[in-house]
């Protein structure tokens, strides 16, 4: 299921360096975003507002017509990939792939189908079983 994304005058300072200024971000369900632009810009911190990993200083975020912003990320209809080495040693492929999924309360055998999906998106058909090193 996709939903509608909306960042709402999104604000956000970390000490005197403002990171985000007035933001507004409107992403329609099954919209495809690429956020682009230098290092120190503000895409990271953008994405941890959106994750609930940051609490903007102003403004809201609506995902599904709901109001998330104070929600921790836990509680959030979203799944977070951070880039460097996060991914969980001890599991495949496919059960981190389907890790979000699964806290969401997905049962084994969709969420395993899903994470296949998302694997073979990304040209990994066929590796679910395998460690991530």
């Amino acid at each position: 299921m996709t939903a509608a994304v909306i960042l709402q005058g999104i604000s956000h300072a970390f000490g005197p360096h403002r990171a985000l200024s007035d933001i507004d971000l409107t992403i329609a369900p099954g919209e495809y975003v690429v956020l682009l632009g230098p290092s120190g810009c503000g895409k990271t911190t953008l994405l941890s507002v959106l994750g609930g990993f940051v609490t903007p200083d102003r403004g809201k975020v609506l995902i599904g017509g709901r109001d998330v912003t104070r929600l921790p990320p836990a509680r959030r209809p979203t799944t977070t990939v951070f880039q460097d080495y996060a991914l969980f040693p001890h599991m495949t492929l496919r059960d981190n792939v389907g890790f979000g999924p699964r806290m969401a309360g997905m049962g084994r055998a969709q969420r395993h189908r899903l994470a296949e999906e998302k694997l073979a998106l990304v040209g990994l058909a066929g590796q679910g079983g395998q460690a991530p090193a």
